[in-house]
């Protein structure tokens, strides 16, 4: 008798032995890749797989060995996975109701990100208004000291006080200034987005010129350059002076290792520039930071921007950088 004849045939001998009280059959393998039946699961057999069968030899279901403690984890994962996946999609949906709701156009979303940039404008002229006045004051202080040395005087200590404070705020100023410039490309790139968003919810065509827009403003600040070095920090510092003194047409009232400043233009065909280098917090690195000035703080900045001045802005780091830029 081959062996499954045989196998049918201890079937068959199991199912007439066993009493007519017995709900199931047992099937599983054993520890030796034996096939074993039963009409109870013996303990050892418990955390096998196993196939539980009617009275009949008819399949009712397979149970599968338990879980090990590296699937429960896997299972475990997948799962936070799932639930983080689902709640980032309905965060989405809200957040894309929330943008249609509050948009009916791309005109719209690019009003309101005009407005949020002109009021950030606002402040930073009002911040340029006030490096411009400090500088005033400290030239008024520098000719009194002046003075005081050609008639053989000691220069008065409250002078010397008024430069340095006048001094330590202009840096300040310029720091606050470039967090400005920074918020100002943050709002770009976040309208960026909304406009993608907007446009693909509403299925519309963007022209290659707000394209061309949107790639400009979320570009880096070509006005601004990173170093890492004390050394290279010095060295940039001193390309800076070279190219402030090349491209201003006004001549350099103050030059020290934090600031260089020109004096202010007075028509629009002059160009007046300010540049500071301000050290970073936690390392030997620095950033240093190329702007205009304008003639008057009071007008729009877009009368500020002329042509001709921007090109200086955004020649600026290519300028300093060099051959390393195109590396």
């Amino acid at each position: 008798m081959n062996s499954k004849r045989w196998l049918i045939f201890i079937i068959l001998l199991m199912l007439l032995s066993t009493p007519l009280s017995a709900q199931q059959l047992y099937r599983w393998v054993d520890d030796e890749g034996n096939v074993q039946f039963s009409d109870r699961l013996p303990p050892e057999a418990a955390d096998r797989g196993r196939t539980e069968m009617s009275r009949d030899g008819m399949r009712r279901r397979d149970v599968p060995p338990p879980k090990t403690a590296e699937e429960l984890r896997r299972e475990r994962e997948l799962e936070r996975l799932r639930r983080e996946q689902a709640e980032l999609i309905e965060q989405q949906r809200r957040a894309d109701e929330v943008l249609l709701r509050t948009y009916r156009s791309v005109d719209d979303v690019v009003m309101m990100r005009d407005g949020k940039i002109a009021a950030v404008d606002v402040m930073i002229q009002s911040l340029k208004g006030d490096i411009r006045r400090q500088q005033n004051q400290i030239n008024r202080a520098q000719r009194e000291a002046a003075e005081q040395e050609r008639a053989g005087q000691t220069i008065h200590e409250n002078t010397e006080r008024e430069i340095r404070q006048a001094k330590a705020s202009i840096e300040d100023t310029l720091a606050l200034i470039l967090r400005h410039e920074r918020t100002k490309q943050d709002l770009f790139e976040q309208y960026a987005n909304e406009l993608e968003r907007f446009t693909r919810l509403r299925n519309i065509r963007m022209s290659p010129l707000e394209n061309e827009e949107q790639a400009r403003y979320s570009a880096e600040l070509e006005n601004l350059v990173e170093c890492d070095t004390q050394r290279d920090c010095a060295r940039l510092w001193g390309r800076t002076l070279g190219y402030v003194e090349q491209h201003a047409t006004q001549s350099v009232e103050s030059s020290s290792e934090r600031v260089i400043i020109t004096s202010a233009p007075t028509a629009d065909d002059e160009i007046g520039l300010i540049a500071t280098r301000i050290d970073n917090a936690d390392d030997d690195g620095a950033v240093i930071f190329l702007d205009i000035q304008c003639a008057s703080y009071s007008v729009a900045v877009s009368a500020c921007r002329t042509p001709e001045r921007v090109a200086v802005l955004n020649g600026f780091r290519k300028a300093l950088l060099g051959d390393a830029q195109s590396e």
